[in-house]
């Protein structure tokens, strides 16, 4: 029987081709999806002009320092002070600018690590922070893209009061609690804290249910000065179903000043959550089915705030050669 012998150039040969057969599927997967994504957008673009927001105003561009703003607080004691922090791969910082997106102030934050900020928050101080009743901000270390942190930190500091003089030399030293979610570790960026010190989150999750967390101010006020890690409760499902191509991801929450309302947002769109408040004082939140369309203008959105009981602002990440925005927002 003769033996045939396969040459080393076939063999590369038939490598190089399986790989550029293979290589040309993945392009044309690729290529598959895009398509999909992009005409599941259109439509949601189209059909949610039935929830347009009555106001959808720019007010400015953000600095450059302030380039993934990912969280956003007004300040309820320095009238036309808002607060901001970068996203994750930043250092642990807070900026102070105003509804234009003038730089006010550069702050550090000491005792603290900036591993994925998502959200700030404001509400009041709980016991042990401030020596009078002061109001905080939140600094919510949640984000958790790979779902492979088991504990989670929040940082509290107290509100840096703006002088206009000095505020090169400022800084704020943090204390902080950790938690970790009932089930499983969960990805966030939506932070909010009610007027009675109580903090609700809404997960990110990408499959699945989006879902309502809650942090009572007594575990907070327990876990500031004892050390432990909290678990948070289970407080319900939220109705949102993520999808990804619509930019559907949950990026920020914020409780109106009445704290009546909770307003959560994706990329695209914000729903509307009323406050149902048992004999005992604790809040559940309920759909009030009617969301509020934003459309395409902010494709980078991450944060949400209320100016007052009827204004949101909302602030945006530098995308695609665009600086981050700040919008009013009406719905």
């Amino acid at each position: 029987m003769m033996l045939r012998t396969v040459s080393t150039r076939t063999v590369v040969t038939a490598v190089v081709a399986l790989a550029v057969v293979g290589s040309l599927g993945l392009l044309m997967w690729s290529w598959v999806e895009r398509q999909r994504s992009e005409r599941a957008l259109a439509a949601h673009l189209e059909q949610g002009k039935a929830y347009a927001a009555r106001v959808l105003e720019p007010l400015g561009t953000l600095p450059a320092e302030l380039n993934e703003s990912s969280g956003l607080a007004v300040s309820r004691t320095q009238p036309g002070v808002l607060w901001s922090h970068n996203d994750s791969g930043a250092g642990p910082v807070l900026y102070a600018v105003d509804q234009s997106g003038r730089l006010l102030a550069t702050i550090p934050v000491a005792n603290a690590d900036a591993r994925d900020w998502e959200d700030v928050a404001s509400g009041p101080c709980p016991a042990g922070v401030a020596v009078t009743p002061d109001v905080c901000l939140y600094i919510a270390d949640i984000g958790n893209n790979d779902r492979a942190r088991e504990t989670l930190t929040v940082y509290i500091v107290v509100e840096p009061m703006l002088t206009g003089e000095g505020q090169e030399s400022l800084t704020v030293a943090a204390r902080s609690f950790r938690f970790r979610y009932p089930d499983q570790p969960h990805d966030a960026e939506a932070f909010a804290v009610l007027p009675n010190g109580d903090a609700t989150i809404v997960s990110k999750d990408r499959t699945g249910s989006i879902g309502f967390f809650r942090l009572s101010r007594d575990g907070i006020k327990r876990a500031l000065a004892s050390g432990e890690v909290l678990t948070a409760e289970d407080w319900g499902d939220t109705g949102i179903v993520p999808d990804a191509r619509i930019g559907r991801l949950v990026t920020g929450a914020a409780v109106s000043p009445d704290a009546k309302t909770l307003a959560v947002r994706t990329y695209s769109e914000v729903f509307f959550f009323g406050a149902v408040v048992a004999d005992q004082g604790v809040t559940r939140w309920r759909d009030l089915g009617r969301p509020c369309f934003l459309g395409n203008a902010e494709p980078q959105g991450e944060a949400i705030a209320y100016l007052d009981e009827e204004t949101l602002l909302l602030t945006s990440e530098r995308a695609r050669g665009r600086p981050g925005v700040i919008h009013r927002l009406r719905c």
